[in-house]
């Protein structure tokens, strides 16, 4: 049974929490403080080998001036204690300052190192420390950072990714991500090496001094392309941050939904669901007319097709939910249905998925967190002007989708993998089918870190057919690597159209994967 989908009841999904915004007529908030955003963030989990980078962000220091005099980090983990002091003696006025540090920690036994980050700043004269963040009403707890003695379970020729993570151009009345450059080097550090960046179309049209007021020029959006094409010539061959944007369209009832654009070059707008617009909450762009005005090359997926939508947001955005005449829609690629948490939202998108594929749909699946930044833990706005909340879901890199590209590329060659090479969604284990000549060729990995595979399950199924069938159980697997052939199933009428496979494996400690179908 899935756990309830948290966003369900958030009023508003938001991480990284802005705390400045007030409303102009009404300018009470709980949680607004004369000073600016500070925060400490780090990859949740570690790959063996690996520095930790740690990501230091000061935000709306150009209001808030402040001087940052030292940065003390202490990590501690099972009676190990590190300590490492940088002196920077600093002002900080620039809207965005941000910097990375690097901790060397033993690459030993397995552990889960509690980081603590002292920050000593002054601000008009006054001297005041800040520990892992400022933001009221939250713990401001160590980071906590699993240092795994085990790689990313996989076999060779397989890259992992976040297919829906929010950098600094995702900014608005609520939240903000992290910058670009830190996504190709916390990524890799805890075993990604792509990613989509899916920030808002509402936010990329956005002059660079207001999130409230369009610039027609879009120059948001063109400088966020620039700095994609430097940081990926940069890091060539280990990370790739794949174009694109989450467009709020409009779908069969003219409401707002999200479609994710991966490899999308063109702008196309969408603010109905911004607040930008108070009195007009129209969708400026349908569904069909985004598909029609795809980048070649590019996908289209149905950001988190089956969560529920919050009444708040039904009613003062005119969000509404993905129908079945718009996932009916030619040109679309796939579902994302996992966002983040493995919750009900999951479960109804994976029932969905097995709908359209027994109708003959070759949608794929995939997986992101829906990450605004929030590598560590999720820091966000509970409910707008009263009050912040934090979590351990929708946290970057948790839920990931995996695909097999042995020659390795970048951005043209990873979208096309996405689109036609094998692939799997996971938050643990690996699973993976190959077809050779009359057989299906079945594997899945798992490693300590996410426990024994658990059970295993290959399914058939045939367009036309109400139902899907189980070819191979495994209940109790056992191990940390399992493998079995089976003869491709045919349909008990012979002449009639192929079906498809695919494997599912969870593991003792409820981590799972699916694989995509293989068809024939």
């Amino acid at each position: 049974m899935f756990p309830p989908d948290p966003s369900a009841w958030a009023p508003l999904l938001a991480l990284y929490p802005e705390i400045h915004y007030r409303f102009r007529f009404f300018p009470f908030s709980r949680y607004f403080r004369p000073r600016p955003e500070i925060l400490t963030d780090a990859p949740a989990r570690l790959e063996p080998g690996r520095l930790l980078p740690l990501l230091l962000l000061v935000k709306d220091a150009d209001r808030f001036p402040v001087s940052l005099d030292l940065v003390q980090v202490e990590a501690i983990a099972a009676g190990r204690r590190l300590s490492h002091t940088v002196e920077l003696g600093e002002a900080i006025t620039e809207p965005w300052w941000s910097r990375l540090m690097w901790l060397d920690l033993p690459d030993a036994s397995p552990a889960v190192w509690d980081i603590a980050v002292t920050w000593r700043l002054r601000q008009k004269g006054r001297k005041y420390l800040v520990r892992n963040d400022n933001f009221p009403g939250l713990s401001h707890c160590p980071l906590q950072v699993r240092q795994s003695g085990h790689p990313w379970p996989a076999l060779p020729g397989w890259v992992f990714g976040d297919l829906h993570l929010h950098t600094a151009y995702t900014r608005d009345h609520v939240e903000f991500g992290a910058p670009l450059y830190a996504y190709p080097e916390l990524g890799p550090a805890q075993g990604l090496s792509f990613a989509l960046a899916a920030d808002h179309s509402y936010d990329l049209d956005d002059a660079p001094d207001s999130f409230t007021r369009r610039d027609p020029a879009l120059p948001l959006f063109h400088q966020r392309a620039m700095e994609m094409d430097e940081l990926n010539a940069r890091y060539e061959g280990e990370f790739t941050l794949l174009p694109g944007f989450e467009l709020s369209a409009g779908n069969a009832k003219k409401e707002n939904v999200h479609l994710l654009l991966a490899g999308q070059r063109e702008f196309l707008p969408g603010s109905g669901d911004s607040a930008e617009r108070w009195l007009d909450l129209r969708p400026e762009t349908s569904l069909e007319e985004a598909l029609e005005r795809r980048t070649p090359g590019a996908l289209a997926i149905a950001a988190h097709p089956m969560a529920r939508t919050p009444l708040l947001q039904r009613a003062l955005l005119n969000r509404g939910r993905w129908e079945d005449p718009d996932l009916d829609l030619p040109g679309l690629d796939g579902l994302q249905v996992w966002n983040g948490p493995v919750s009900e939202a999951l479960e109804r998108g994976l029932k969905r998925w097995v709908q359209g594929l027994l109708q003959g749909r070759r949608w794929k699946i995939f997986a992101g967190s829906d990450a605004h930044g929030n590598f560590n833990r999720n820091r966000q706005v509970g409910f707008p002007m009263i009050r912040l909340t934090e979590r351990g879901c929708h946290v970057a890199g948790r839920a990931r989708t995996g695909v097999y590209l042995p020659a390795g590329g970048g951005e043209a060659e990873l979208l096309a993998a996405l689109a036609h090479n094998r692939s799997v969604i996971t938050d643990g284990p690996f699973a993976d089918l190959e077809r050779r000549d009359g057989e299906i060729r079945a594997r899945a990995r798992s490693s300590p870190e996410f426990g024994e595979l658990a059970g295993i399950t290959l399914r058939t199924g045939f367009p036309g057919e109400a139902a899907e069938r189980v070819i191979l159980e495994e209940p109790a697997a056992g191990g940390y690597a399992w493998e079995a052939v089976r003869p491709l199933p045919l349909r008990q009428t012979p002449g009639e159209p192929g079906g498809y496979v695919r494997l599912e494996a969870v593991t003792a400690q409820g981590r799972r994967a699916w694989t995509n179908p293989l068809w024939w």
